[in-house]
């Protein structure tokens, strides 16, 4: 196996059926860039649609139609049939986010935080007026169209303040906006005048969700703005969540097809589960149970059918470790499985007619590729193939699922990798590998998040290189419960960096493993818990790799506020509340306190346009290592963001990482 296959490996993403539900659009991920490919879903033809090298971030079906408008490099693009791709803007400014309005006689855009329309008919564009700019979210959009085409619901940042507003297309006026100390976070349209949103208070201690009728504010549309106030409808709050410990990020929430009912996730019953909330009475019916969780991972969600009648989702009902689509019936609550492939099966989109179903599978053997099935789970067949023609099965190594005691006495799951052929009596050096996030999974396999998918098929390579990997899901992460997913509460970097020491506890006792030389790696929260552990635990590994961790808990959290703050508030929750509040919890969660200790080798890799760890706690790294006498080595990426997109860069991170392998662990033998 080479760094050539592993580079060479695509990503299927972001699947939407055709209108008339005879084509498929997807991005396709490859070298660096994503691009726009459509399936023909009878004859299984595959055609790139976009153009050029740029990436293509996100695109939308016309209504009625299989013209198609898509983003590309910072310009809007519109693909007709019969023609090529045309752009339609080209302006220095960074346009995105396209999507046509209910009737297809518009397309709406944002252009450099404002929301733009272009009127394909004869070209003309005009900005709408925003009291703010918008402000997309990792897990949800940046604005909505209105059923009936005549307003638009936006998230928009307003100095500090991160708040919902509406804006008639009749006058392209804001006519109303929330104005919390909160923020927003999901919102959608019920019908052409209510809207469901939600805002999450109390550090992510609570969230509410509310119901607002604009119909008296639209029909009063050409007063400036109308202020919230007792002259005005007020919105009314239908459900609360709370937990102490702090909540998960929300899973969009799916309004049915009649618009009297919104399909949620939530976790009141200890695990991730389907709820229906009666628009009308308020009312919130559990729709599944049990000891699992029914949702496939963070960007993964629930669907009803088109008639309303059932709702698709994954689950991993039949193994912690996978995740298989089922279907519930919406009235009797009754299941039926549609997939049993180990691995995972997630993000099933119903085709128009209800009568297909299109998801994406990957599995030991197999990375992420698009599938069909019918309705009933029969008849399936793969689209697309993202594989190398050179990457053969017999390549490929699958897991093995592995547990082991941890902190607490707690059961630690992860998923155990070795290399072909082991030679009898020979001891391998290993490596444990800790994923982001923390809310993540390593699953059975290959990762239907391309990030991972990264990792993966360098998990891989390394195997073939003659390494032992454990890939640890600690405690923190999703796919075991809620209980599990807070076991950080007062203990970040504390009860988690025990289960990364487990780990590798746990390798050092395989007969096949040199206990003394063992590493540690991992990416985001992964690469704080190396930075823990190394600082926290030094006798434990003997060299770790750190891309993008937090060194500085309190320096995160304060850029954080500003400018991630959905996250911030995850982490202030499970630190128990503020500073002050709980100032051992928060000494105890920042590695750099512990530097002294350390005496493994440290590497660390971080690009400077990181939108998730800022560069400046690798420059804390940097001082602070330099003034303790520590060994240690940085290798910053100019305009990489978190998870590096040049394959030129992977190229040569993967192959510093590789050599700090071998000269601190085979060089150790």
């Amino acid at each position: 196996m080479t760094i050539d296959e592993v580079l060479a490996l695509r990503h299927p993403d972001g699947h939407r059926w055709s209108p008339d539900g005879s084509r498929l659009a997807f991005l396709w991920h490859e070298g660096g860039a994503n691009q726009l490919w459509v399936a023909d879903v009878a004859s299984g033809e595959l055609k790139r649609c976009s153009e050029g090298t740029a990436t293509v971030s996100d695109f939308d079906w016309r209504p009625g139609s299989d013209t198609l408008v898509y983003a590309q490099g910072d310009d809007i693009w519109v693909l007709e049939p019969g023609r090529g791709p045309r752009r339609i803007t080209e302006t220095p400014g960074r346009e995105g986010l396209p999507r046509w309005s209910p009737d297809g006689s518009l397309v709406a855009f944002v252009r450099e935080g404002g929301i733009w329309l272009w009127r394909p008919a004869d070209g003309y564009t005009r900005a709408l007026e925003l009291p703010g700019r918008v402000a997309p979210d990792a897990h949800a959009p940046g604005y909505r169209w209105s059923p009936d085409g005549k307003a638009i619901a936006f998230a928009f940042i307003d100095g500090e303040r991160r708040d919902l507003g509406v804006v008639c297309l009749e006058t392209g006026r804001t006519v109303w906006r929330t104005r919390t100390d909160d923020p927003e976070t999901h919102f959608v349209w019920l019908d052409g005048r209510r809207l469901y949103f939600t805002v999450t208070r109390d550090t992510n201690r609570r969230r509410d969700h509310y119901l607002m009728d604009l119909g008296p504010l639209l029909e009063h549309s050409r007063a400036r703005v109308h202020e919230p106030g007792p002259a005005w409808p007020q919105p009314r709050l239908v459900h609360v969540e709370e937990e102490r410990k702090g909540l998960l990020f929300a899973v969009e929430p799916q309004v049915s097809p009649a618009g009297d009912a919104v399909l949620l996730v939530l976790g009141h019953s200890g695990w991730d589960h389907l709820y229906v909330l009666d628009v009308a009475s308020g009312a919130l019916r559990q729709l599944t149970d049990g000891e699992c969780e029914d949702v496939g991972h963070a960007y993964d969600l629930p669907r009803w059918s088109p008639d309303g009648r059932r709702v698709l989702f994954a689950s991993n009902r039949t193994d912690p470790g996978h995740r298989q689509l089922w279907t519930v019936d919406a009235a009797s609550g009754a299941l039926t499985q549609l997939t049993d492939e180990p691995g995972t099966s997630a993000t099933g989109i119903w085709s128009p007619d209800g009568r297909h179903i299109a998801y994406a599978y990957c599995g030991p053997y197999d990375p992420a590729d698009l599938w069909l099935m019918e309705a009933d789970g029969s008849a399936k067949r793969q689209l697309t193939r993202s594989l190398p023609a050179t990457w053969t099965r017999e390549k490929m190594i699958a897991p093995e699922h592995v547990t082991f005691a941890s902190a607490g006495g707690w059961e630690i799951h992860g998923y155990l990798y070795r290399p072909p052929d082991l030679e009898p009596g020979r001891r391998y050096p290993a490596l444990v590998w800790v994923h982001g996030g923390p809310i993540r999974q390593m699953r059975d396999g290959w990762h239907p998040m391309h990030s991972y998918a990264i990792f993966h098929a360098f998990t891989q390579y390394l195997c073939h290189r003659g390494y032992v990997s454990l890939c640890v899901n600690f405690r923190g992460g999703i796919g075991y419960g809620r209980a599990f997913e807070q076991g950080t509460y007062l203990s970040m970097a504390v009860d988690d960096a025990w289960d990364v020491v487990n780990a590798g506890r746990y390798l050092k006792s395989l007969p096949y493993v040199d206990p003394e030389r063992v590493g540690v790696w991992g990416i985001s929260y992964g690469g704080y818990m190396t930075l823990a552990v190394l600082t926290k635990h030094p006798d434990e590994f003997r060299v770790g790799v750190n891309l993008a961790g937090i060194w500085d808990e309190k320096l995160w959290v304060e850029w954080a506020e500003r400018h991630y703050r959905n996250a911030a508030a995850y982490f202030v929750a499970r630190l128990g509340g503020r500073e002050e509040e709980r100032p051992e919890v928060w000494h105890n969660a920042s590695p750099r306190h512990w530097v002294h200790q350390m005496k493994a080798p440290l590497i660390n890799l971080h690009g400077t346009r990181d939108e998730a760890v800022p560069f400046n706690q690798l420059d804390a790294i940097v001082k602070d290592c330099v003034e303790h006498g520590k060994t240690f080595e940085t290798h910053y990426y100019p305009d990489e963001p978190h998870v590096f997109v040049s394959p030129k860069t992977w190229r040569d991170a993967f192959g510093k990482i590789e050599r700090a392998f071998d000269r601190h662990l085979k060089g150790a033998g």
